[in-house]
């Protein structure tokens, strides 16, 4: 599981820089994720997410907290259906 080690502003480009759990540092450039708030497709947007997620080695926490984070307007709203206890799974 990599962690956010640091995020610098150099240049107007954001890098991210992880760790993984063998000790190797990656740098890559910080991509943001357009929120989602249920005008576009959902499908255009999860194939999105799916690859930022792999991209930056993000584990299961990681998704669902990225994932609850992108939601605005009303689809915010099945966030209190899933309940306190939801994964990515539930959400989606």
């Amino acid at each position: 599981m990599p962690l956010l080690t640091w995020v610098s502003a150099a240049c107007n480009l954001f890098t991210v820089t992880t760790t993984s759990s063998a000790g190797n540092k990656t740098t890559r450039p910080l991509l943001k994720l357009q929120p989602f708030d249920g005008t576009g497709s959902l499908d255009t947007f999860l194939n999105r997410f799916d690859r930022m997620a792999k991209y930056l080695h993000w584990d299961k926490e990681d998704n669902f907290h990225h994932l609850c984070a992108s939601l605005e307007g009303v689809v915010r709203q099945v966030l209190w259906d899933v309940g306190p206890q939801a994964s990515t799974q539930d959400v989606v």
